[in-house]
């Protein structure tokens, strides 16, 4: 039976509401916890899509982390292969550096709340355009990257010019959270007291404060986003002529 392959790099960054949206779609999942030294074989043509989940580590730290050399290699031939890729946070971070885009520590550490701007061509977007113009997402991460040739720009913020990306037609990748709960969000703000320490211009309890706010707002653009993707780009070919890395 085909199935959804997910790469989880961290026990606390796991699917969240996405996790629901597969299971009401009938998605068979099989989570990956790289974490726990998981680096199965896989044979491709069992697979109907890969999505790499977020991650405390940064995309260069493969001498702390060596499953980020297995994972890059996987990602290629992934792409090479036509499986339609979902990249969130690290995830995305990991899409374009295996795309030979640069992924570096950005000006500022992004976490919690805040506005990105959804671009004209993430505006008309199978997935992306059902957000608001300026929609309030969330976030936690401190690296960014340059858009990979040929990608289209969906989303940004003021910090961080790429903020979501699309390649062809099966390969997202998002530097943002749609499929955070609120539990998930308590426990980064508890088990990550170092990345706060890092931001004295973070506050946790704003963010609780703001999660009580935006978290029900977020649950639908996740749930909505993630609907999208398996309707219309796993439910596809994923053998399609083009290719998933042909321009759209």
């Amino acid at each position: 039976m085909d199935e959804v392959l997910v790469f989880q790099h961290d026990p606390f960054e796991d699917l969240g509401t996405f996790a629901e949206v597969l299971e009401k779609r009938g998605a068979r999942c099989r989570v990956i916890q790289l974490f726990h030294g998981e680096t199965p074989a896989e044979e491709w043509e069992r697979i109907r899509a890969l999505i790499i989940l977020g991650g405390p580590m940064g995309v260069y730290e493969e001498e702390q982390f060596p499953f980020l050399r297995w994972e890059k290699r996987i990602i290629r031939a992934a792409i090479d292969e036509a499986v339609p890729l979902l990249g969130v946070c690290l995830g995305a971070q990991l899409i374009a550096a295996t795309l030979g885009a640069p992924v570096y520590h950005g000006p500022v550490k992004e976490i919690g709340w805040s506005p990105i701007s959804i671009t004209p061509h993430g505006q008309v977007d199978s997935l992306l355009g059902y957000l608001p113009e300026n929609a309030t997402v969330f976030q936690w991460h401190g690296d960014g990257f340059d858009l990979p040739a040929g990608a289209i720009r969906l989303a940004s913020s003021v910090n961080y010019e790429n903020q979501a990306f699309r390649l062809g037609k099966s390969i997202y990748a998002l530097q943002f959270h749609l499929e955070v709960t609120p539990r998930m969000i308590d426990r980064w703000i508890d088990a990550r007291s170092k990345d706060l320490a890092q931001a004295p211009y973070v506050s946790p309890e704003k963010i609780r404060a703001d999660t009580q706010s935006y978290a029900a707002t977020l649950k639908y653009y996740g749930e909505r986003f993630l609907t999208e993707f398996v309707r219309r780009v796993i439910g596809g070919d994923k053998r399609k002529s083009e290719g998933s890395h042909a321009k759209a």
